[in-house]
């Protein structure tokens, strides 16, 4: 499922990145405003890794859970569709006011809880926390100026894992990218189980504060009370209240990790205690443009990059055009030529039999022919390609107007499943009138297949991997009633609209070619060099188109990561 989310997020993000610098009103979004002392609530989203598929909910770990427990925030089925799992958190935020060194709750781990921590620490995951639509971004270590790296993408790590006492780093790092597992037990994983919160608001002048940036800086510190004899149940409100040896002592100083004396290590009867800092940041940043700094990475890929991609993209389809016509020119000015001379006409009436035909004369009778294996078949799939051409083409123009943003999670999502279902009549239109015009005789079989085949091995391998996401207790499992409501959708909207179109297109005259078929297919020769043999020319002819690609998606994975 996080391979959907990832595939909605980059293609939203392909067409915002654009113009990175451009502020404008989301169409839907609309402004949520703060006044001084508000409860500003944050949400936890599922936790993800870069290094596997598998999203796992925030609460699978024993982090700290809001009191009655905690309360699902995800509202839509794109959001369910992609892997997310939104939830709220105890932690208790308010608008303008710092919180220094709070303390949120104290987990002890059991056996079976340190193993599954430390599994998903050297698994490489992250959370993902979110204030007012906005995702964390991570704040991690300086540099030699220092300044702060900040990442805008993937959350913030739970943890990291540092070598064994006596182990060598150097073969640590040897082995960590082999497929063997076995430096795991080299390295011991510690929880980063204080974070300070970076929020950015923005004053309108009349008492009311938007959030306009929200980062998290992790940090792993071994809490300890000044009263080194105290010994806390993990309810009682005096711990709440008791101050702590490892946060800073000074009235109005944030934890930093000059202060950290220990790192929290992850192992079994642990007791780990969890707190956080709040930084409230005034910013000059409207409301309107607070996504840009997650669409450039910080101006981290400058404007030009895409203009580069985009100039490159119209050189090669100019290239590729002007080789195609020049081609054609040549070919068509020729026998063109070849006719208007009277001798060769007088030519042809003596031997009309032996009329010379060379070029793209020799196949004009065989262009149109139907397909002798499984004329249905490309029926079907060349309806189900305009059915997702136009899906793709309606989700690139929702996103570019601003009815589809990063701001509205399952939003792209959504709006995918909505136009596949109504592009079925697009389908069934062109299906029926492609299979009449090749006299195909059974069109009931084939408004069957363009309504069943495509989307339902889609529905099959999302099954799949659904049952196997469940059965590993991730986040990413789509909950049976959505799976449903995905149901009801193809079989009650999608499917009727399919036939729908197949009655609209098998009423229609039958298409009219330019040229007439043959009574006998001519025979293909056989090929002569490796240059005209079929698979080379598909490999040769997807090189150039290929290449294109390829450099816009280096461009677009650049600025996203």
């Amino acid at each position: 499922m996080t391979m959907m989310r990832t595939a909605a997020a980059l293609a939203t993000s392909v067409v915002f990145a654009s113009k990175p610098t451009a502020a404008f009103h989301l169409l839907g979004i609309h402004p949520k405003s703060f006044k001084s002392d508000d409860n500003v609530p944050m949400k936890v989203n599922s936790m993800t890794s870069m290094h596997t598929q598998m999203p796992f909910d925030y609460y699978a770990l024993p982090f700290c859970q809001p009191e009655g427990g905690p309360k699902m925030a995800s509202e839509n089925l794109g959001e369910f569709l992609a892997g997310s799992k939104v939830e709220s958190s105890p932690y208790v935020i308010s608008m303008g006011r710092d919180t220094f060194c709070q303390i949120i709750c104290q987990a002890k781990l059991d056996k079976m809880e340190a193993h599954m921590f430390q599994i998903l620490v050297k698994r490489g995951y992250h959370n993902n926390w979110i204030i007012d639509n906005l995702p964390s971004a991570s704040i991690g270590l300086e540099d030699a100026d220092g300044v702060k790296h900040v990442n805008y993408a993937g959350g913030f790590p739970i943890g990291f894992v540092a070598p064994k006492p006596g182990v060598d780093a150097k073969e640590i790092e040897e082995e960590r990218f082999t497929p063997n597992r076995e430096f795991w037990k080299k390295e011991d994983a510690y929880v980063y189980n204080h974070a300070n919160l970076y929020i950015d608001y923005h004053p309108l002048g009349d008492g009311d504060h938007r959030v306009v940036g929200f980062g998290v800086e992790p940090m792993s510190v071994k809490h300890r009370y000044s009263q080194s004899d105290f010994v806390w149940d993990g309810s009682s409100a005096e711990g709440f209240a008791k101050p702590l040896q490892s946060c800073p002592s000074g009235i109005g100083i944030h934890m930093d990790r000059k202060y950290v004396r220990e790192n929290q290590i992850i192992a079994p009867d642990e007791t780990i205690l969890f707190t956080y800092d709040v930084i409230w940041r005034e910013s000059d940043t409207e409301w309107a443009s607070r996504w840009d700094i997650y669409l450039t990475d910080d101006n981290l890929v400058p404007a030009k990059v895409h203009w580069q991609a985009v100039v490159n993209s119209f050189g090669v389809v100019l290239f590729l055009g002007m080789l195609v016509i020049g081609i054609l020119v040549r070919n068509l000015r020729r026998d063109i030529d070849a006719y208007n001379n009277a001798a060769l006409k007088m030519l042809a009436d003596e031997e009309e039999e032996d009329e010379d035909e060379a070029g793209w004369k020799l196949v004009h009778a065989d262009v149109f022919r139907p397909p002798s294996n499984r004329p249905m078949l490309l029926c079907v799939l060349v309806g189900s390609g305009v059915q997702l051409a136009i899906t793709a083409l309606l989700s690139i123009v929702l996103a570019a107007i601003g009815f589809l943003s990063p701001a509205r999670r399952g939003s792209f999502m959504i709006a995918i499943l909505v136009a596949y279902m109504l592009c079925g009549s697009a389908a069934g239109y062109v299906s029926s009138r492609l299979h009449k015009a090749i006299q195909g005789k059974k069109w009931q079989l084939c408004t069957i297949l363009v309504s069943m085949l495509f989307p339902g091995l889609c529905f099959a391998l999302f099954l799949f991997f659904n049952v196997i996401l469940f059965f590993f207790h991730s986040s990413g499992s789509v909950p049976f009633v959505d799976v449903l409501t995905l149901i009801v959708m193809w079989c009650c909207v999608s499917i009727p609209l399919v036939y729908v179109g197949s009655f609209v297109g098998y009423k229609q005259e039958t298409i009219s070619f330019p040229t007439r078929t043959s009574s006998v297919a001519r025979a293909i020769p056989e090929p002569t060099s490796f240059l005209s043999n079929a698979k080379f020319a598909i490999c040769a002819a997807g090189c150039i188109p290929f290449s294109a690609a390829y450099v816009e998606y280096f461009f677009i994975m650049q600025s996203l990561w």
